[in-house]
């Protein structure tokens, strides 16, 4: 049989443990209330904090009573959550508020900043593009009207007669290969 001051810090243990399961169940439900977590998200944290919590919880116990599970166990967990929430809550979720709204803007300044950096680093490789584009597009507007230029006067010079040679080369191969068309075969 364990002694009085035993089983005291046993219990103390167990109402410490519920105190940290209250406080991180209120850390995580600022969490998600100051990202704004999706239902995937969500689930995924729910099952983060169960795990994390159930493994806090059980390290209680193996160092406070061996891993005994009493009723004056679940008492003290639940009097540690109770005692949280009725004590600290209000006050730590105003300061997890305060934190993650911190943590909010300084990331977002952090991505202006390295948006402002990226656009300085690809300024110079932009102003190379434009050089070397702009000359190019130029030059094939030029190559473009050149070249219909070209078409048409091709097609003027030796285009129409070519094309008039098709047509004769296409009636006479059909009238020797297709002579026998009106004709049924017996």
């Amino acid at each position: 049989m364990k002694s009085l001051s035993e089983q005291f810090l046993a219990f103390a243990a167990t109402v410490a443990a519920g105190l940290a399961a209250g406080f991180f169940y209120n850390y995580y439900r600022e969490l998600r209330r100051a990202f704004k977590f999706r239902k995937r998200a969500t689930i995924l944290g729910d099952i983060v904090f169960w795990l994390v919590t159930t493994a806090m919880i059980f390290l209680a116990l193996l160092r406070g009573n061996w891993g005994e599970v009493r009723l004056y166990v679940f008492v003290g967990l639940f009097l540690g959550a109770f005692f949280y929430y009725w004590l600290l809550s209000a006050p730590v979720s105003r300061f997890l508020r305060f934190k993650f709204q911190v943590v909010k803007k300084t990331w977002r300044l952090f991505l202006r900043c390295m948006r402002i950096i990226w656009t300085a680093v690809l300024f110079p490789f932009r102003l190379i593009i434009l050089a070397v584009s702009f000359p190019l597009e130029f030059l094939g507007t030029l190559l473009k009207k050149a070249g219909r230029k070209f078409k048409t006067a091709w097609y003027n010079l030796a285009g129409k007669r070519i094309e008039r040679g098709l047509v004769r080369a296409r009636a006479g191969l059909s009238r020797l290969l297709f002579w026998r068309k009106g004709k049924k075969e017996e």
